[in-house]
Formats: C-alpha cells, sequence, structure tokens
C-alpha cells in the first residue's frame, strides 16, 4: 500500500488548482490586484504552466493600475541528476560513462609509478584495462584484473635483478603463483582513493624488489 505524505496531497492540490486557473485567465486577471496576480502566476509556473502565467499577465496588464510584470522564463531547466539517472527508460542499470568506475587500472600504475620516483614509468596497455610498470630493474610488473576481480601484478623474477626471495608484504597485499594480489582493492571513486592504493602497492613494490 502506498503511503502519502501531507506534502504530497498538497503538492497534487497545488497542481491541479493550477490546472484549473491556467484557461481563465480572461475572467479573473483583470480583477486582481498585482500582488494577487503575482502569486497566482507562480503558483502556475511552479506547477509548470508557464504559457498559461503569460497570458494571465497579458489580460492583467489592461489594468490601467497595473505596476507591471515579468512573464516566467519558459526555458526548459536542465535536469538535476539523480540516482534515477542511472537507469535507463527500460529500467536497465546504465550509468553514465566514468560514473561508476572514473578510474583505469593504468590510472593505478601511472599513480603506482609517480609514487615509486623519477626512476618508474607505466604504459597503459589495450583499452586501459591492464598496464606495465618498469623500473631500473631487468624484470617488470603488469597489472591486471583477474577472474574473480582481483587487482593482480604479476612479474618474472630475473636472476639479475637479485630480489629478495621472502619479500615482507605490507597488509592486504597477497601472493600468488604469478605474483601479487589485492584482494580488498576496489575501483578508485576520487584521487585520495586512487592516490592511497597506489602508495599501498608501491610499498608491495618495494618488498619485492628490496629497493
Amino acid at each position: 500500500m502506498t503511503t502519502h505524505t501531507p506534502d504530497d496531497a498538497l503538492t497534487r492540490a497545488a497542481r491541479s488548482l493550477a490546472a484549473s486557473l491556467a484557461d481563465t485567465a480572461d475572467h479573473l486577471a483583470a480583477i486582481l490586484t498585482c500582488h494577487e496576480l503575482t502569486d497566482v502566476v507562480d503558483l502556475l509556473a511552479a506547477a509548470g504552466h508557464h504559457t498559461a502565467g503569460t497570458r494571465w499577465i497579458e489580460w492583467h496588464t489592461g489594468d490601467p493600475q497595473c505596476t507591471g510584470h515579468t512573464a516566467p522564463d519558459t526555458t526548459p531547466a536542465t535536469p538535476t541528476p539523480t540516482f534515477s539517472s542511472l537507469y535507463d527508460e527500460h529500467g536497465r542499470y546504465s550509468p553514465a560513462p566514468g560514473t561508476e568506475c572514473p578510474y583505469s587500472v593504468a590510472d593505478i600504475a601511472y599513480a603506482t609509478a609517480r609514487a615509486l620516483g623519477k626512476d618508474w614509468a607505466a604504459e597503459a596497455l589495450h583499452w586501459g584495462t591492464g598496464a606495465t610498470l618498469h623500473g631500473p630493474h631487468t624484470s617488470h610488473f603488469t597489472f591486471l584484473i583477474d577472474v574473480e576481480g582481483n587487482l593482480c601484478l604479476t612479474y618474472d623474477q630475473a636472476s639479475a635483478d637479485a630480489w629478495p626471495d621472502t619479500p615482507d608484504l605490507p597488509r592486504g597485499v597477497h601472493e600468488y603463483n604469478a605474483g601479487i594480489y589485492l584482494p580488498d582493492a576496489s575501483s578508485p571513486d576520487d584521487l585520495d582513493d586512487l592516490k592511497h592504493l597506489a602508495e599501498q602497492i608501491a610499498a608491495a613494490v618495494r618488498a619485492i624488489t628490496g629497493h
């Protein structure tokens, strides 16, 4: 059962009244004071009857005592994005581009390179869904998302790099046979989240490389 609040009832009553007044300007507008006319036009505008408000003003300004009125702006207002804008006309979840995942995996790689310092650089793979991370070592790291949705860094350790055999990884970073993964990481929502995630990964890379 739908429950209506007093505000709902007041809104419906106001819209009903505005609709009934919309086409009666020729009978009533001329007998109103300027103050009363302004109230009626505001009511019509609030209910979406902008053209009717203009007609009321036209009929009222014939009164020699009228001080003049400004016709309501009929330019459609730009709709304010709401939760419902995340869904299309068929009810399917369809957020605007960049709404749900504003940062790509490549963005995380670039931020990690910055966190590691001037000797590191990142390069995006196709579509930004992966990236490589290069530093002052023979080996490089590859960012990717596995089939379970985890952010991973894969790498092949070269003997020339002489990395530690048992790196002391930071909290939230786990080893697996191809490298490391972050099971609790999620797509960053803002720059602060992106920076925090990049610093966590940079700490893991330092632990792996021993530098």
